[in-house]
């Protein structure tokens, strides 16, 4: 992905109401995000990576490990992603609580698999932030946030042209067509279970808490189908859940019944989470013809070793 520079473009707002900065500190730590470039904020992070968590900085990072598969976007768009990602980090309790690589891997990407790519950090941000703010604990935020991703994004005019009070709904057989997490999955008020994982995924991202799709491309079982959810980091690992409002980590009706069969010795029937860099596996994306191989990292251990716990 090559990085287009625009350096005419006129940036977001710093904030709004209760998601915007709320002292002087705040809002000094803001403006340096968005006018000093080389400004670092060392408590931000563990900084494992050995580099300063700034906008500019985490922008080069997404477009140096970026696949070739990702499109080439405009300054402004990676501008704003990085402030507002940085933003959350920053303002959200919870959100400081993530190890930087994390942060940079599982939250600052801006596209879960080759969904058409949206605007829609900032304003997930600004509906979502608020309640995120009042968490003590990242599973606490997870359980809160979920339903209020399915209902409260689609009313808000922060997020949408035209707002919604009805919330998104389950459809089957809608990827690709309902992928987008506004344009075409809030925008229509449904999607099936690719594009709620990744409503679900871009809406904890919003607020710092590291969050990803995880799937299979066919169960290994008679009756075949394929499926994908999502894995969110509480602090302990990484929990799963299916994408419905209704939060039950490590709960979900594909497991163990169907994860027990899972071979990681064959990518169709692997369990594998989609990554923006390069892991140690690839998932091929079968709603493509010809299917694309998507950045992975191998997951079916994981289900195996919970089955077997079951």
């Amino acid at each position: 992905m090559r990085r287009r520079e625009d350096r005419g473009c006129i940036f977001p707002a710093v904030g709004h109401g209760s998601a915007g900065c709320g002292s002087w500190g705040m809002a000094k730590r803001a403006l340096c995000l968005l006018f000093t470039p080389a400004c670092a904020f060392s408590a931000w992070g563990d900084h494992s990576t050995g580099m300063a968590l700034t906008v500019d900085g985490v922008m080069n990072w997404l477009v140096q490990n970026a696949d070739a598969l990702q499109p080439s976007m405009p300054d402004h768009y990676l501008r704003s992603n990085a402030f507002y990602a940085l933003k959350a980090r920053g303002e959200i309790p919870v959100a400081q609580e993530v190890p930087e690589e994390l942060f940079l891997k599982e939250v600052l990407p801006y596209r879960v698999v080759d969904e058409p790519v949206d605007h829609w950090r900032e304003g997930f941000f600004q509906v979502l932030a608020p309640h995120a703010m009042r968490a003590t604990s990242l599973r606490g935020a997870v359980e809160d946030l979920v339903p209020r991703i399915f209902q409260e994004l689609r009313a808000s005019p922060k997020v949408m042209r035209k707002p919604n009070q009805t919330a998104v709904v389950f459809k089957s057989n809608l990827t690709p067509e309902m992928m987008a997490p506004i344009s075409e999955t809030l925008t229509s008020g449904y999607a099936s279970c690719t594009g709620s994982s990744i409503l679900i995924v871009d809406g904890l991202r919003s607020v710092g808490i590291p969050a990803r799709l995880v799937g299979t491309p066919q169960w290994n079982i008679p009756t075949g189908g394929n499926h994908n959810w999502v894995e969110v980091w509480t602090g302990d690992g990484w929990h799963f859940f299916d994408a419905v409002p209704d939060v039950r980590l490590d709960e979900a009706w594909f497991a163990p019944s169907n994860t027990k069969f899972a071979n990681n010795k064959d990518s169709t029937h692997a369990i594998l989470s989609a990554e923006w860099t390069k892991g140690d596996a690839t998932y091929p994306l079968t709603w493509r013809k010809p299917a694309v191989l998507w950045r992975a990292e191998g997951r079916t251990a994981f289900y195996l070793a919970k089955s077997e716990q079951s």
